[in-house]
């Protein structure tokens, strides 16, 4: 179902299916991570659920932790994202060990007085900068992967610039080195109101986009 009104980047909390008839496969950017094939074929057919855990700690950080469980036998994993900036190392058995960070952040108006995410992106593809750029515009959800125009993130909260959440990882295993950097908000999805995660990985000059869009099953 669509996301109600009340979940938004800052109250995410409750459960997430992913929708893979409106996601990008995860197929490319897996093989791109090293993901075995049998791991990637297992996870192609199983669903994949989110359980979020959002909160602000004493300090004032948010904490966004997520346990995510996979259908058919395959073990899930555990993200524990703190939006402080600081890098933190963490080791699963499908993405080996990575250092990861993760922030809100607000967007910013553009001349034609339209608001877009107003961040700085970590991923570097290198070349004549046409990737880079590619990348950036498909980040701030300007574009689609296959580049055709779309209608973007939602601006929701921030005070009429929008919030949204970036996590961005390096691997850290020997020969591997991939970067996956997320953009996280709500986009209008076939009518609906949907959380999605803009997602580039990259190594070695190579890079995949894929958008994951989630269904909120509410908790009973």
């Amino acid at each position: 179902m669509a996301a109600p009104a009340e979940v938004s980047i800052k109250n995410l909390t409750g459960e997430w299916v992913m929708d893979k008839t409106l996601s990008t496969s995860s197929e490319p950017i897996l093989t791109l991570q090293g993901v075995s094939w049998v791991t990637r074929k297992a996870i192609s057919y199983a669903t994949i659920t989110l359980n979020v855990n959002q909160y602000t700690d004493s300090e004032n950080v948010g904490h966004i932790d997520i346990d995510q469980t996979l259908t058919g036998g395959i073990k899930g994993t555990t993200e524990k994202r703190i939006a402080d900036w600081n890098g933190r190392e963490h080791t699963d058995h499908i993405f080996g060990t990575v250092e990861g960070r993760s922030r809100f952040f607000s967007g910013s108006k553009g001349d034609d007085g339209k608001v877009l995410p107003d961040v700085d992106i970590c991923t570097k593809i290198g070349g004549n900068g046409v990737d880079d750029a590619k990348v950036k515009k498909f980040l701030r959800g300007e574009i689609l992967a296959d580049d055709s125009e779309c209608e973007g993130f939602l601006v929701e909260d921030g005070d009429g610039l929008g919030v949204w959440f970036q996590s961005f990882v390096q691997n850290k295993d020997a020969g591997y080195g991939w970067t996956a950097e997320q953009i996280w908000g709500f986009e209008m999805v076939n009518g609906e109101r949907r959380y999605t995660r803009r997602i580039v990985v990259a190594k070695d000059g190579q890079y995949e986009l894929a958008r994951f869009v989630y269904t909120y099953n509410p908790k009973e």
